[in-house]
C-alpha cells in the first residue's frame, strides 16, 4: 500500500495538468533537436501570476533524448543521449500565447525568471528561482 501511495504521489508531482502547455513544450523540444514526444517531465509548478490570473509563469524540469545528427551510415543505431533540462513557460491565456524556454543550466533559468516575474506575484513554487 505504501509503495502504491509513493507511486501515486510521484505521478502527481510530475503531472503537467495543462495539455496545451505540455504540447507547446514538446513542440519546442522537437524544434530544438530533441525527441519532444518522449520527454519526461518533473516538478511542473506555477511559480508566478499576474492578477487576475491571465498571465502565468511555470517552471519545469525535463529529461529529453537528443536527436542524433545525420552522420555516417556505418553507425546505424548510435546509443541514445539524454539531457536534463530546466525550463520556463510564460502562458498568456488571453492571447493564447505560450513562450517556452529550455536551458542546460539552472542559472540561466533563474536569470530569465527574474525578468519574467518582475511585477508578478511569486508563488510558493518559485523557491530556488528567486534571489532573496
Amino acid at each position: 500500500m505504501l509503495t502504491w501511495l509513493k507511486h501515486l504521489r510521484q505521478r502527481w508531482e510530475n503531472w503537467c495538468g495543462d495539455h496545451d502547455m505540455e504540447e507547446a513544450i514538446r513542440k519546442h523540444l522537437s524544434e530544438n533537436g530533441y525527441y519532444g514526444q518522449t520527454a519526461k517531465f518533473r516538478n511542473v509548478r506555477i511559480v508566478a501570476v499576474q492578477r487576475p490570473g491571465w498571465l502565468q509563469v511555470f517552471r519545469f524540469d525535463v529529461t529529453a533524448r537528443l536527436v542524433p545528427p545525420e552522420a555516417d551510415s556505418e553507425m546505424a543505431d548510435p546509443p541514445p543521449v539524454y539531457h536534463d533540462l530546466y525550463g520556463l513557460v510564460k502562458d498568456d491565456i488571453r492571447h493564447k500565447i505560450n513562450v517556452v524556454r529550455v536551458f542546460d543550466c539552472e542559472d540561466e533559468r533563474r536569470s530569465l525568471f527574474a525578468r519574467w516575474s518582475e511585477d508578478l506575484i511569486c508563488l510558493r513554487g518559485a523557491h530556488g528561482l528567486k534571489d532573496t
